[in-house]
């Protein structure tokens, strides 16, 4: 699903801060903090590129190890590939294109309109807090301090 909404993402040009704001920090996070794999669920398959890539790595971890130089770390490593999933994959639930899609259309509806806080400003975070008012906000602190000494 991710994969997919990275193609909406970069083939509509949104930039970048926007793309790390809403589904890195945001969509992401939340998944690897909220949701976690149940049985039903689809595994990933190692794909056939990534096969034929662990090939190369066995063949240049073999050329490494016949050079008779000092290897830190386990050259066998880049050939390493899971071992295939035994069960049949199951069909998704829902296709991974179109919960891209709708994603990519939430995060763009999220994107155009701009975000309103309704809390006062002691209830907001840092991160929801412009620049110019934590800078007023620090200045004024730092002349309390100064005041009272």
């Amino acid at each position: 699903m991710l994969r997919n909404l990275n193609v909406e993402f970069r083939g509509n040009e949104l930039p970048d801060e926007l793309y790390s704001r809403l589904v890195r920090h945001g969509a992401v996070t939340h998944m690897k903090n909220v949701c976690s794999p149940s049985p039903e669920d689809v595994r990933i398959r190692t794909p056939r590129w990534a096969a034929e890539a662990a090939a190369i790595g066995a063949e240049a971890a073999e050329r490494i190890g016949a050079l008779g130089v000092r290897v830190v770390g386990d050259p066998a490593l880049p050939s390493a590939v899971p071992e295939p999933v035994e069960r049949p994959p199951a069909e998704p639930r829902l296709a991974p294109e179109v919960a891209a899609r709708a994603l990519y259309g939430a995060l763009a509806a999220a994107a155009a309109a701009p975000v309103r806080h309704t809390t006062p400003a002691k209830a907001r975070t840092v991160h929801q807090t412009s620049s110019k008012e934590l800078v007023k906000v620090l200045g004024h602190r730092c002349l309390k301090r100064l005041r009272r000494r």
